[in-house]
């Protein structure tokens, strides 16, 4: 673990499914961008993921609509390498790359309560405090809850104060206090289903997109 790390690119770092993104995850982007005082956030989009479901529509109309969003916040980018591979979606293997191509930058991997909870469940998760702080952004309605080995990693990695997080360069875990918004694409989803308005939920030009291209009309990916 480096300390006290001279002055490099303040990266974050925010996966997910995006199947759609939403404002719950804009929210997450742009608050991370400011309280954490970064340079950029990278959205990551899981190509072939490991852990959750099948995915409701393919990764080109995900990408997509990323990019939509992308050109309507200029301190948001796009990072398509798990989309374009073929093989499963390992975050470790993601995050190796990211710093072997940002040698100088301090990257922030930020994901939600509820992911966090299960981190001991992911591959090789020990390795990737070796690359990245961890940001936790709380989401409402959970509690942190996990098992002993990532207990143990909590206590001791955990930092109460943006200052004390920046003094390091990797393998800290720093809880957000920004307020989220409960939004989750299943709930979008479903509300397509019934023909519900989005209203609210996500920006206009991806209401548009979605209705243009007519997804999420049945639960299958297209």
């Amino acid at each position: 673990m480096t300390a006290n790390p001279e002055r490099g690119k303040e990266l974050g770092l925010l996966g997910g499914m995006f199947d759609p993104v939403h404002f719950g995850h804009l929210n997450i982007a742009l608050s991370s961008l400011e309280k954490l005082q970064l340079d950029e956030v990278r959205l990551l989009p899981c190509g072939q993921p490991v852990h959750k479901n099948a995915l409701f529509t393919s990764s080109k109309h995900r990408l997509t609509m990323l990019q939509i969003v992308a050109n309507e916040n200029p301190f948001l980018s796009i990072d398509e390498r798990e989309c374009r591979s073929a093989e499963p979606s390992y975050t470790l293997k993601s995050l190796q790359a990211i710093r072997h191509e940002n040698p100088d930058a301090r990257l922030y991997y930020i994901l939600g309560q509820d992911a966090f909870n299960t981190l001991d469940t992911w591959y090789c998760w020990q390795k990737i405090f070796s690359l990245v702080h961890l940001v936790v952004a709380g989401r409402p309605g959970y509690e942190f809850n996990f098992a002993p080995t990532l207990q143990k990693e909590f206590e001791e990695r955990k930092v109460d104060s943006l200052e004390m997080l920046k003094q390091f360069n990797e393998g800290k875990i720093f809880i957000t206090d920004f307020e989220l918004l409960d939004i989750s694409s299943s709930l979008i989803r479903e509300k397509i289903q019934h023909e519900k308005s989005l209203s609210g939920l996500l920006p206009e030009s991806i209401i548009h997109y979605i209705n243009t291209q007519k997804l999420y009309t049945r639960e299958v990916a297209s």
